[in-house]
């Protein structure tokens, strides 16, 4: 996906850092029962990726794409630490974006932010055994001179952040990992009709 779909539209909105593009659905402001949303994209990706659950989502809801820096229309700028969520506000985790950055932020926000933990069930990017991780191929003897587990250890990238919202749940705050069955590394992609209720669910507190 390379264009803007129909009812979306794109605006450069300068910052003190950088020069950001955000996507919106036209005529969008929020509504009284939901704030906006915001979409963020994993690697390799931008915005454009998320346009149609942004065109999905409740007209309650003003739902916002951003490009990081450095993807996109966004400008490419060296990568600070990510701001993390504001108070109030309901975290949604995809195992498509970079939840790295979001995750390791939350255990300071007071009060804590309900999160939701969505991912495909098929997704081999994003694993205990993905094929991206060259830790892990060195381990099954895919990567010639892999100096072994102690040295370099394969990153259960499931079970880590499982973890990470163990500690972040057992701070006082709470986490809902939900598996979607047939999905792979985009799950709004491939079951739609089922993320979108989730995420909805979510966003209107059930």
């Amino acid at each position: 996906m390379d264009t803007l779909l129909p009812g979306i539209s794109a605006e450069r909105v300068p910052t003190s850092r950088l020069t950001v593009n955000v996507l919106a659905v036209a005529g969008r402001t929020p509504g009284p029962a939901g704030p906006p949303v915001l979409f963020v994209h994993g690697n390799v990706s931008s915005s454009l990726f998320w346009q149609p659950m942004m065109l999905a989502l409740p007209e309650a809801y003003r739902p916002l794409a951003i490009d990081l820096r450095g993807f996109g229309d966004t400008d490419d700028e060296p990568v600070d630490a990510w701001p993390g969520f504001a108070p109030g506000d309901r975290g949604v985790l995809n195992t498509m974006a970079p939840t790295h950055f979001r995750i390791a932020s939350l255990s300071g926000v007071d009060p804590k932010p309900p999160v939701l933990w969505l991912r495909g069930a098929d997704d081999v990017i994003v694993s205990d055994t993905s094929l991206y991780d060259l830790a892990y191929l060195g381990s099954l003897g895919a990567i010639p001179g892999w100096p072994g587990e102690q040295a370099w250890p394969p990153q259960p990238m499931v079970t880590q952040t499982r973890a990470v919202l163990d500690g972040y749940a057992g701070a006082g705050g709470r986490y809902r990992e939900v598996v979607i069955e047939d999905a792979g590394h985009g799950p709004h992609l491939d079951q739609p009709e089922r993320f979108l209720a989730e995420l909805t669910g979510h966003l209107a507190g059930h």
